[in-house]
């Protein structure tokens, strides 16, 4: 058993609490011959792929298995996918990312049960250390760069000198990661228990600026990151940069649903001052209605005065400013089915929000329903 199993069984962390478990099995051997075996315990047939060496399916339980060929690596550039052959468990390890990551504990064999530690990754655990195992990790692999940043907020982390001096030398290795990997790798980095811990080490090792030089990753972007979708929203509302939506989100492959929260944010900042001028909350509702919830829960977070306080009113209020008049009541009161029936019941809506209306005052809705009956 190797990689972050290991390492949480020996931390004591929350994750084994989790359901499901991923458990990393590297095979100092063929790994196909296992294949039948996984097959036999799996929810679905194992994937099996030949170039490296690896399958993976998912239990019953959902638990996921992942068997790996141990194996050595090598990068022919910066931030290639690497060859692969055939090594002992010893060879395994050294090609990992950091100490803390490369143990294993035996589970066959005459070492059954023991633990594999050949670069003192139970020391580094008790320091509460991140450390690379060679001064080339980071341009074999620069997205080790985000893995140490998710690391370190994981357990509680510093970077190691030698390493946070690695980690500038080679940051600019990021830049020659296709926009995938880079993507899938950022997007792992904010589905951390705590993203904004996470983000901030992103920051203080310029991983954002070493993508892509235009991005720029502020402070306050922390605030607003409880979720990827949200982060990408907060982005929007925070850039500057009048291109920004041609370059950053190609740059990080972000996903359909990061993409429409980002071009809201964009959205949003481009209208924040005249939010902030509109008087009558109805009108605030009209503007907001079709933005996204990201965007929205972003810029209450992010903004302050009249335009935080109108992104905030709204969606407080919205969960209960609802007609007191059903569509089924105005056909009853001569209104005709169609159109016109939505277009109403937002004039109505339309008077509570602005409290000329209040839906549980009898009378007041009495009044109105006569008024909507004389019209027709």
């Amino acid at each position: 058993m190797v990689g972050g199993l290991v390492r949480d069984l020996l931390v004591g962390s929350d994750d084994l609490d989790a359901n499901p478990l991923d458990i990393d099995l590297a095979i100092e051997g063929d790994p196909e011959r296992y294949v039948p075996l996984l097959a036999g315990a799996a929810a679905e047939r194992p994937v099996f792929h030949e170039r490296f060496g690896t399958a993976s399916a998912t239990l019953v339980d959902h638990t996921r298995i992942d068997l790996a060929l141990a194996r050595s690596e090598r990068y022919s550039s910066a931030g290639a996918l690497p060859s692969v052959s055939a090594a002992p468990i010893d060879v395994d390890l050294a090609r990992r990312d950091f100490s803390i990551n490369a143990m294993a504990l035996a589970l066959t064999g005459d070492q059954a049960g023991a633990l594999l530690d050949p670069f003192g990754g139970i020391g580094d655990l008790a320091r509460r250390r991140i450390r690379t195992l060679h001064r080339e990790s980071f341009r074999d692999d620069p997205t080790r760069l985000i893995r140490a940043a998710r690391y370190a907020s994981r357990i509680g982390a510093t970077i190691e000198r030698r390493t946070a001096g690695d980690a500038a030398r080679d940051g600019h290795h990021l830049a020659a990661l296709t926009a995938e990997r880079f993507g899938d790798a950022w997007r792992l980095l904010l589905e951390e228990p705590d993203p904004s811990s996470a983000l901030r080490v992103a920051r203080r090792l310029k991983i954002p600026q070493s993508r892509e030089p235009r991005w720029t990753l502020p402070a306050a972007a922390l605030r607003a990151c409880r979720s990827a979708e949200m982060f990408w929203a907060g982005v929007g509302l925070l850039t500057d940069d009048p291109a920004v939506s041609d370059w950053l989100p190609k740059s990080a492959a972000t996903r359909r649903a990061e993409r429409d929260a980002f071009d809201a944010g964009v959205w949003l900042r481009g209208r924040r001052r005249s939010l902030g001028n509109i008087r009558r909350p109805s009108r605030v509702a009209d503007m907001l209605s079709a933005v996204a919830d990201p965007a929205l829960e972003a810029a209450a977070e992010l903004w302050d005065g009249r335009s935080g306080a109108a992104v905030s009113g709204y969606l407080i209020g919205r969960s209960e400013v609802r007609s007191p008049i059903s569509p089924s009541a105005l056909i009853a009161l001569g209104m005709p089915a169609g159109p016109g029936v939505g277009e109403t019941i937002r004039e109505i809506e339309a008077l509570v929000w602005d409290g000329e209306l209040d839906p549980d005052d009898r009378s007041a809705v009495a009044r109105l329903k006569q008024r909507i009956r004389l019209s027709r």
